[in-house]
């Protein structure tokens, strides 16, 4: 299996990532203050700024669903490009705007639109540097380095934003937000030119996709896309039920609600970390290995909601605060474990010709996934609080079976097409032989 990067492919990486990081760090220095500078700067009802809030960011789901498709069918790399100009161009003319609400409402929905077209073609760009074909698997460190590039973002941001709006006021945090964005849009200019001059192995013009393969990948990425919902759904919990079951604790007299909130990044970014270390020292890889990952996930999360859902017996024995602390980490791991690679997996089996729109659609289920939390809250009452975590392991576990089930077919068909190559190189050279 070929698993070496070039430095070529090692340098664009490093720019890409990087350029994600402070293109993500201008946007949550932004939305940490969003709502609250609309009514105070610009003297909008809370109500008003609430809706010019949920344009702004349905716009960005909205538009990344099409820059995605926009990238497949363009030049993937100019799309991006175009993000980065708008969305710097916006951070720096909002704070300069009358108050006005129609020209306040366009500017947002322009920096919307800068972001979505960035969002889901960069990550087709990552994982193109990569070039696997056929079944080689060797991308998912860079989605886990993206993911880490992203929490280390939200990590950073909304300290820095309420510093600057405390210190120096709102204009500053626009001010670093185009900055930032400007840093971003020249890092990825860099990386456009040294992108441009990678040769691609796996093009379909190059190197065309057996019909098998392609029926495999199909297979592949519509079951994820499926039991994505199911997982991303339970797996979401985590800031919603699991946050309401925390609260209902702490009114009991320890407050693990403001320790969660301190500590959650930094946890996130060392399981990153040592997750990343850890894919990149494995050799070899097989669908099977990336089947398995997804499984280890789903299991550490299915014993986070039994032990809360065990909570009034398990806490005769153990203390209550180490059952939620562990049950509140064992979550963050599957959350490691699954976030990229259920997004490497969209990637790596989307047609060569359709990533970016593939991308788009991973966006819009993953918005799916979310608005149907609410049932969890429906759900959830104080009362019995361990009915929602025992429905929420149901949906894991029916998850997991069909991962399973995933997994052996996927092999019997890999190994079924292995079979048939070998049977027909063994044909060619046995004509080979007789000419």
């Amino acid at each position: 299996m070929r698993n070496t990067l070039t430095k070529e492919r090692k340098s664009s990486i490093s720019l890409l990532l990087l350029s994600k990081m402070f293109e993500r760090l201008a946007f949550y220095l932004i939305m940490a203050i969003l709502i609250q500078y609309l009514t105070e700067s610009f003297k909008l009802a809370t109500d008003t700024a609430e809706i010019y809030y949920s344009i702004f960011y349905g716009m960005i789901g909205l538009t990344t669903l099409f820059s995605g498709l926009l990238g497949d069918l363009r030049d993937r790399a100019k799309i991006v490009k175009i993000g980065f100009f708008l969305l710097t161009a916006m951070y720096l003319v909002i704070p300069f705007l009358p108050s006005i609400s129609i020209l306040i409402l366009t500017a947002l929905i322009l920096l919307s639109i800068g972001i979505g077209l960035t969002s889901p073609n960069i990550i087709v760009l990552l994982g193109n540097i990569y070039n696997e074909k056929e079944n080689e698997i060797f991308g998912l460190s860079g989605f886990i380095l993206f993911s880490l590039a992203v929490n280390m973002s939200g990590l950073i941001a909304p300290g820095l934003s309420f510093y600057l709006k405390n210190s120096l006021g709102y204009n500053a945090i626009f001010l670093f937000a185009f900055l930032f964005g400007l840093i971003s849009l020249i890092l990825f200019l860099k990386f456009k030119s040294i992108y441009t001059k990678l040769d691609f192995l796996s093009s379909p013009e190059v190197n065309p996709v057996s019909i098998s393969q392609k029926k495999i990948n199909t297979l592949i990425l519509i079951s994820i896309l499926t039991i994505g919902v199911l997982i991303r759904f339970a797996l979401n919990q985590k800031g919603l039920t699991f946050t309401f079951f925390v609260r209902d604790y702490t009114e009991k007299g320890f407050d693990l609600s403001q320790l969660f909130s301190n500590i959650e990044k930094y946890i996130s970014l060392i399981f990153l970390v040592l997750f990343s270390v850890i894919i990149t020292r494995r050799k070899h890889i097989k669908w099977g290995n990336i089947f398995n990952i997804i499984l280890i996930g789903i299991v550490l999360c299915s014993i986070a909601f039994i032990t809360i859902a065990s909570f009034d017996t398990l806490s005769y024995s153990i203390s209550g605060n180490i059952i939620i602390i562990n049950a509140f980490i064992f979550i963050l791991i599957a959350e490691t474990l699954l976030s990229p690679t259920i997004v490497y997996i969209i990637y790596r089996s989307s047609p060569i010709r359709y990533k970016g729109l593939f991308q788009g659609v991973s966006y819009i289920i993953m918005a799916i996934s979310n608005s149907l939390l609410f049932l969890g809250a429906i759900l959830y009452k104080p009362s019995d609080t361990a009915l929602p975590f025992i429905i929420f392991t149901s949906i894991l576990v029916i998850s997991a079976i069909l991962i399973i089930i995933l997994k052996k077919v996927i092999n019997n068909k890999l190994i079924g097409l292995e079979r048939n190559s070998g049977i027909t190189a063994a044909n060619k050279s046995n004509r080979c032989t007789t000419k």
